[in-house]
């Protein structure tokens, strides 16, 4: 795939004030904070709470992020660029299929091991402003798992008739409901077991004509 790209939306793109490094490393406290109270509170939490979590005052936070929207948002394009990360990893491989195993394998461990995961996919994701954020950064995600898709048809692995985007659009999607079903049955999940099955999900509805499976 491409070369890693992040998304630049209004949150991320951070201003003038925020490019000296005490800028930034104010603006990294403050996400470190948010996260962590966004996880504590279950996807609840004020602007001056996380202020006074990251020890720095409650103006300062409002300087960078302009309100707690803009903050949380921030907070869903940093998870989605180390997302994007793993995503778009140049995986090593003799045909497509073997690439895209390793890397439902990769982004499904992300999931699982990463903590603002539940978080975001449960009661988080209800918020008018993660939902503007993270379908910002899905966007992303789809043009280039897109570009991925035709390499697999190009390839011969995948159908040709199939709309690259909206096979894109169905995998990250499905995946990201995937996991999130998974969080809510409460059972101990095995990572390895489910990249299988969704794996197994992904080349059934993809049509792969190679037929490989982890």
């Amino acid at each position: 795939m491409p070369k890693p790209r992040l998304v630049k939306t209004g949150h991320d793109a951070a201003p003038d004030h925020a490019k000296s490094p005490r800028g930034r490393k104010s603006r990294e406290k403050l996400l470190d904070a948010a996260r962590g109270a966004l996880i504590e509170g279950q996807g609840q939490a004020e602007i001056s709470e996380i202020a006074a979590r990251a020890g720095l005052s409650t103006g300062l936070a409002y300087h960078h992020f302009g309100s707690k929207d803009g903050l949380v948002a921030a907070v869903v394009e940093e998870f989605y660029a180390r997302y994007g990360q793993i995503a778009n990893t140049r995986f090593r491989g003799e045909t497509w299929s073997d690439r895209e195993i390793q890397r439902v394998s990769a982004i499904t461990r992300f999931l699982l091991e990463e903590p603002f995961t539940a978080t975001l996919y449960g009661p988080l994701g209800r918020s008018s402003a993660v939902v503007n954020a993270e379908a910002a950064c899905m966007a992303d995600l789809i043009e280039r798992g897109a570009l991925n898709i035709a390499q697999g048809q190009a390839d011969g692995d995948l159908p040709r008739q199939t709309d690259p985007r909206l096979a894109a659009g169905f995998v990250l999607g499905g995946m990201r409901q995937s996991v999130s079903t998974a969080f809510l049955s409460g059972a101990v999940i095995d990572p390895d077991a489910l990249a299988k099955a969704i794996w197994t999900l992904i080349a059934q509805s993809l049509g792969l004509r190679t037929g490989s499976m982890i």
